[in-house]
């Protein structure tokens, strides 16, 4: 490697460092007030960083390449005259004036300019403050601006949101004509926050005044990103939350929910005790040994009257990996039962089955950093913009850089409006599509026929199925031009490394496991897998959804997708356990939902989880609840569920507890507590411990540890390793393993040949008439997270936009039905009615309105059937026909959504 000299020592760099790097590598202090390392742009304004170069006088240092075989300087009194003079600079704008200044002692001006000699003075006089408080969450005040324009950058070039510019040379960072921030098209994620070098962007006050404790890094629990976190605490609060930049996924970037979504953790109305429900229905406070004695007496009575079938165990992605294993150990261990699901059954149980059967394994084949690589990326049934903010924003970076990009949803998202092309097909339509593009690589012959035969089985079986698929007929079932289909295809099969992502739009529906394995065929037949910047990946969709399948909380599959019945996981099992699991498999939670009406299934432990709002046909649901002889509802809030539960237990949630997660590319990741649980609730993990003991089972192991010795793919995962190197992905087998960033390199699948597989079209039984007119699909919006109990609780619910369900309909549906955005419609559904306000937005297409789930008031689920994937259960969210009416209600008032 090349070198360079500082200050008299031989260092080695990269060509391409910039001194900036090459200094603080060899732990050099370079001041800087307009350079951030997590922003692409570099914008050399301030002056302070410079640096000498012997023979060649003062450099910036951020802006500078290294000269191999220089000698530097990182101090000498050329450079520190020089720095002192452009802080000089900055000061006649800026007066040190930190006495009143409300970010005082936090501000990074401040103390770089103590550091240089400059003192902070008491004003000469009270000056009004022209404090910008439009935003609850962002304040603006542009007397304190000093034009370092970094917050542009991170608005720009991080988000994409272009919501900050400079209007003049001289003048402060503003809006276009001078528009509140929300009003300017603001996403709330707080990137010009976190780069403001002075409080001219700052958390409103006195928040922005409050220093706190010891960052705590942690991994966010609200998606499957996985961003990571630096969460300050303060007197056993959380105060404010900021974005890693040492994050391997975000970087230093975070979304709404991230940054700003921690008020809950505060909520008055958090579970804090221990309830059981008395003879007259109400719920009573109990201690923890009266509560515990009785769930583990009325588990082991119901468990040997009506045997092991007759209970069940709901786990959640909101668990860590660890307290999984507790409940899936608990159930097969404690209640003798398979009975064990988890929220992955209602989203991505196709794509893991899909992928498992056709590849070897059930996780995406690709990493975020291949999106940085893809020439090609299609996304389909996604809008990772608003439900994966982070993942969102680096697509959109990546089509910025010229990477081209195929959307195909019904829907004209922020990523559709930036596409190359659009496929706005109708909901229900998915496998059409896909089955046409497929035809396409095969009758036009132009699919990658070497791959296929070196890698792959099956290529024989496709055609028969997809004989009469053409592009002309899916136009026609999908509602969109064929040659956009054509185009798709054709796009795919030339593109240098293109790379699939799919989300919920196509899991969610009667047919998610064969539109899935119908994406995978995409990949095979193209050869777009096993290279970096390829592959076919879900977007999973809640933060630990990955992990919660990897950790075998699921009715047929042990941890690390070992089948119940595989005779080396149930000895493995055994010698760790002392005992083997059952080996029938268990029911999948729609089945114990059925169960539980039926009168078969007597008993349910809810951890985590609120069925009755976000599974299907709620009205069914709460039967379901209602009918069971015992309902235990572990959570942090109460919910819909809860009402129906005979004893709660309250647990703790993320920033409370310590563990790992598992993001959407098989990251493991730390968490850590930040702050302890509320009064008497305790992390879920303990009380499934506790709940053990009482039962005759000792659970208080090592965790982690009997994790890995039963998982032969997480053989090298140890806690001390995922803390050192901040993640590793599994497969890693052994302790020297790096952990495998993209699998199935060079075709080489964990299934030996990956298998092409048919994908035969049904029409959804589901469709428009008379009565019905109009298509329903459901999804998350940008500021709430699944059932919103975390969301709706906080700051985040002060934002505009964030304070209403909205159900979503076409100008063209709206002036045929005389409907206005704001007022409030009732929508009916072979299944139930809900009432809610409408917006009427262009980013539907005519015909097809969408709704979220967000509100337990709006109760969106009891509009949708019990409609499922054929394989797995998982239900349809995604085609339900309805029909929309006025109510005679005041309106809500208009509020423009893009």
């Amino acid at each position: 490697m090349p070198s360079i000299t500082i200050d008299g020592r031989t260092h080695p760099v990269e060509e391409t460092d910039t001194l900036l790097k090459a200094m603080r590598e060899a732990g050099k202090t370079i001041p800087t007030l307009c350079h951030a390392d997590h922003l692409p742009y570099v914008q050399g304004r301030c002056g302070l960083c410079l640096v000498e170069e012997q023979g060649a006088g003062l450099k910036h240092a951020c802006q500078t390449r290294v000269e191999p075989n220089a000698h530097y300087l990182s101090r000498s009194p050329a450079v520190d005259d020089a720095r002192r003079w452009a802080m000089r600079l900055i000061l006649r704008g800026h007066p040190l004036e930190c006495p009143t200044c409300p970010v005082e002692g936090r501000c990074r001006l401040q103390r770089l300019a103590m550091e240089l000699g400059f003192r902070p003075v008491l004003p000469s006089g009270e000056r009004p403050r022209a404090i910008d408080a439009r935003h609850p969450l962002i304040h603006r005040e542009a007397a304190l601006c000093i034009r370092c324009g970094l917050c542009v950058s991170a608005c720009r070039e991080l988000q994409g949101a272009n919501v900050l510019g400079r209007p003049g040379r001289d003048l402060p960072i503003a809006t276009p004509h001078a528009d509140p921030l929300e009003a300017a098209g603001c996403v709330s994620c707080g990137a010009c926050l976190a780069v403001c070098p002075t409080g001219a962007i700052r958390e409103p006050d006195p928040l922005a005044q409050e220093t706190g404790e010891q960052p705590v890094p942690t991994t966010c629990g609200y998606c499957a990103v996985g961003c990571r976190l630096l969460v300050t605490p303060s007197r056993g609060r959380i105060l404010r939350v900021e974005a890693d930049p040492d994050g391997s996924v975000n970087h230093g970037h975070a979304c709404v929910k991230g940054r700003f979504g921690h008020g809950f953790v505060h909520a008055p109305d958090r579970l804090t005790t221990p309830l059981i429900r008395d003879a007259h229905g109400n719920l009573q406070p109990a201690d923890w040994e009266t509560t515990l004695s009785l769930v583990a007496e009325r588990f082991a009575t119901l468990r040997s009257t009506h045997g092991p079938r007759s209970v069940g165990v709901v786990s959640s992605a909101r668990c860590t990996n660890e307290e999984n294993y507790l409940l899936q150990k608990f159930a097969r261990l404690a209640l003798g039962t398979n009975n064990i699901d988890n929220c992955a059954r209602v989203c991505h149980s196709p794509s893991a089955f899909a992928l498992g059967e056709a590849l070897g394994t059930g996780a995406g084949s690709s990493r975020f950093e291949d999106i940085d690589a893809s020439t090609l990326l299609m996304i389909v049934g996604a809008n990772p913009t608003e439900s994966h903010p982070v993942l969102g924003a680096r697509i959109a970076r990546a089509v910025r850089r010229g990477c081209r990009l195929i959307v195909i949803d019904p829907r004209r998202t922020e990523l559709a409006r930036m596409a190359h092309l659009h496929l706005p097909l109708l909901p229900g339509s998915n496998v059409a599509v896909i089955n046409a593009m497929q035809f396409f690589l095969i009758a036009e012959d132009i699919y990658n026929k070497d791959f296929i035969d070196k890698n792959t089985e099956g290529f024989e079986t496709l055609w028969p199925v997809l004989s009469t698929h053409t592009p002309e007929w899916a136009a026609e079932v999908a509602g969109i031009p064929a040659e956009a289909i054509r185009q798709a295809a054709r796009w795919l099969a030339e593109a240098e490394r293109g790379q699939i992502l799919w989300g919920l739009g196509i899991t969610e529906a009667c047919q998610g496991s064969v539109a899935a394995f119908g994406l995978i065929n995409l990949a095979l037949l193209t050869g777009q897998i096993g290279r970096p910047g390829t592959g076919a990946s879900p977007i999973r969709g809640q933060n630990n959804v990955q992990g919660a399948c990897d950790m075998g909380a699921l009715p047929n599959v042990l941890t690390d997708y070992q089948p119940v019945t595989n005779p080396t996981a149930r000895a493995r099992y055994r010698e760790v356990w002392g005992a083997e699991p059952p080996d029938a498999a268990g029911m999948k939670l729609p089945e114990m939902l059925a169960a539980a009406r039926a009168g078969t299934l007597r008993a349910l432990y809810l951890v985590a989880q609120d069925p009755a709002q976000s599974d299907p046909d709620s009205r069914a649901v709460d039967e379901a609840l209602r009918n069971l002889e015992f309902l235990v509802v572990q959570e942090i809030f109460p919910g819909e569920s809860s009402r129906h539960a005979h004893v709660i237990l309250p647990g703790a949630c993320f920033f409370e507890k310590s563990g790992t997660f598992v993001n959407s590319d098989r990251r493991v990741q730390p968490v850590n507590r930040v702050i302890p649980p509320p009064g008497a609730a305790r992390p879920d993990g303990e009380i499934v411990q506790a709940l053990a003991r009482r039962m005759g089972y000792d659970f208080d192991n090592d965790i982690l540890e009997e994790i890995v010795r039963l998982s032969p793919n997480w053989g090298g995962i140890r806690r001390e390793r995922v803390d050192q190197l901040g993640f590793l992905q599994w497969p890693c087998p052994h302790p020297d393993h790096p952990g495998t960033s993209f699998l199935h390199a060079d075709g080489r699948f964990l299934r030996g040949r990956a298998r092409l597989t048919p994908t035969p079209w049904q029409p959804s039984s589901l469709t428009r008439d008379a009565e019905f007119p109009l298509l329903l699909t459901t999804g998350r919006t940008l500021y709430h997270y699944n059932v919103g109990s975390m969301t709706r609780r906080g700051a985040i619910a002060t934002l505009t936009a964030a304070r209403h369900e909205r159900a979503r309909i076409h100008p063209d549906d709206a002036a045929s039905l005389g409907i206005r955005s704001g007022d409030r419609v009732a929508i009916h559904s072979p299944h139930g009615s809900i009432e809610v306000h409408v917006e009427v937005v262009a980013q539907t297409r005519p015909g097809v309105v969408f709704l979220a789930f967000h509100f337990p008031a709006t109760r969106t689920n009891r509009l949708v059937g019990q409609g499922s994937d054929t394989y797995t259960r998982c239900p349809d969210y995604k085609v339900t026909p309805v029909r929309i009416e006025r109510v005679n209600q005041a309106s809500l008032g208009s509020t423009p959504i893009p």
